[in-house]
């Protein structure tokens, strides 16, 4: 399993989220544990030094689902935030927890509710730390 990176303030903001979320149903303990999981693989950084082709929270991603040939553009959000509809992914969803840290040309699996899935980071439109936008 490839180490991923993120921010101090990601680390920060989801380590404060996930201890503070009292769920209740089986499907939100599964995301729970896999947000879990992939924060405490995490490698943080500060925010200036994080590469341009990491996933941060707020970034909006072009990502490939490897089996249907779709593409989809993305934006990785907080659950108050998230709107599939409008492209907005909750970082407490499958793909969210699966996304953050994640670099361009990551090949990503996951298991969702409708079986095991497979998406590819073909790009990363917008990073709010290559743009200097430190604190969002």
């Amino acid at each position: 399993m490839e180490t991923i990176k993120i921010t101090e303030l990601d680390y920060s903001r989801l380590s404060n989220l996930v201890e503070s979320t009292k769920k209740t149903r089986d499907e939100e303990l599964l995301n729970l544990s896999a947000l879990k999981e992939e924060i405490a693989r995490a490698e943080v950084v500060s925010p200036e030094k994080i590469a341009r082709e990491f996933v941060t929270m707020n970034s909006l991603v072009e990502i490939l689902d490897l089996d249907t040939n779709r593409k989809m553009k993305i934006r990785l959000v907080y659950p108050r935030e998230a709107n599939f509809k409008k492209g907005n992914v909750s970082i407490f969803s499958l793909l969210g927890s699966a996304l953050i840290g994640c670099r361009e040309g990551d090949r990503i699996y996951f298991n969702a509710p409708s079986g095991r899935k497979n998406v590819q980071i073909i790009k990363i439109l917008y990073q709010p730390e290559a743009n200097g936008n430190f604190n969002i």
